[in-house]
């Protein structure tokens, strides 16, 4: 039986080979692989596309979560002027707002998937929630308390629809 030495460390010898390409390799550059036994070369498992990071998709989500927290900011304006108490209708419609704004950012990436997507999709729920917040956070109150909730479920609606 031929006994070869490792591709990487010459001064070993193996009778084990990569399932890929077929070089000697020694038990320490031996990677575990679904597929089978693979030198450290052929091992390297790369991310499903949906879970890559690129620049250009850091880009044009960061640019949707802006467009669509701005448009969601005045969304929301028109409908509380149109509506002004909205009851139970008004968490619908902050889930709503979530949906749309995480729909938006996702149609942007190609709906990808991870968290940098999920930070974008909050920083457009905060964006288009700004006014309602900020004006909760110094008024005392049930109404007050009730419109951080409807943010809340705002930003976990479009938080959730990124998730891994």
């Amino acid at each position: 039986m031929v006994v070869d030495t490792c591709h990487w460390h010459h001064d070993r010898e193996t009778r084990l080979h990569c399932s890929n390409c077929g070089k000697a390799v020694c038990v320490e550059c031996l990677r575990q692989h679904p597929v089978g036994l693979r030198c450290k070369e052929c091992a390297t498992v790369n991310r499903l596309p949906t879970y890559q990071v690129s620049t250009s998709y850091i880009a044009r989500g960061v640019g949707a979560a802006f467009g669509m927290g701005m448009l969601g900011n005045v969304g929301l304006a028109l409908v509380f002027s149109i509506l002004p108490a909205a009851g139970f209708f008004f968490f619908i419609i902050m889930g709503g707002l979530g949906y749309a704004i995480a729909a938006g950012v996702g149609a942007a990436v190609n709906h990808r998937r991870g968290r940098p997507y999920q930070y974008m999709a909050l920083g457009g729920v905060l964006l288009a929630t700004a006014p309602l917040a900020l004006g909760s956070l110094f008024v005392l109150g049930v109404g007050a308390l009730l419109n951080l909730v409807g943010v809340g479920i705002a930003g976990i609606v479009a938080w959730n629809r990124f998730a891994p």
